[in-house]
């Protein structure tokens, strides 16, 4: 199960058949899942919401590529973003000019037909410092990367479809 972070919601689903109701990381670094009602110890069944989590990725991983969009055509950057239920929000340094909103939206939705490849790897915080990452990353140690084929590199921990083509039309409203 994934964890609310960085603007990411938990996943929910069932552990033994109780509803999971939230997941958060602790300060030490462990993971509670907070559940409907207790569950015994030992060995656990879990099920994730699949429809949940495959929604957050395709939002997620069209952040990543409307962020860099919005980068190129507008050197706008993107300061945070939270997902939802129905739509992303997107917050930016910067207002871009009315045309320049549209030429990312296209530019978006061509690395989505492109189909691209989303790849995940991890890198330590130095090698990090002199790769082309769209934002430095504040963290330290081992740093998991994604990497959208010739169009985005960053530091991010939330989940991702394996190719652009499954995120689907980026609409800007």
């Amino acid at each position: 199960f994934y964890p609310t972070s960085g603007g990411q919601p938990h996943d929910l689903g069932t552990i033994n058949g109780i509803a999971v109701v939230s997941i958060e990381e602790q300060n030490d670094g462990r993971i509670a899942h907070t559940l409907a009602s207790p569950v015994a110890l030992g060995l656990a069944t879990c099920h994730v919401d699949w429809t949940r989590r495959f929604d957050h990725m395709q939002q997620h991983t069209g952040q990543h590529v409307l962020s860099a969009a919005f980068v190129q055509v507008a050197d706008a950057k993107t300061v945070s973003f939270h997902l939802g239920t129905t739509a992303a929000t997107i917050d930016l340094d910067r207002e871009p000019a009315p045309e320049a909103l549209l030429r990312a939206e296209a530019e978006a939705n061509r690395v989505v037909w492109d189909d691209r490849p989303v790849a995940i790897r991890y890198v330590s915080s130095d090698d990090a410092a002199a790769l082309p990452l769209r934002k430095a990353s504040a963290r330290t140690g081992t740093l998991r990367l994604v990497d959208i084929e010739g169009f985005d590199l960053s530091a991010c921990g939330g989940t991702h479809v394996p190719r652009t083509g499954s995120i689907g039309l980026i609409a800007l409203s």
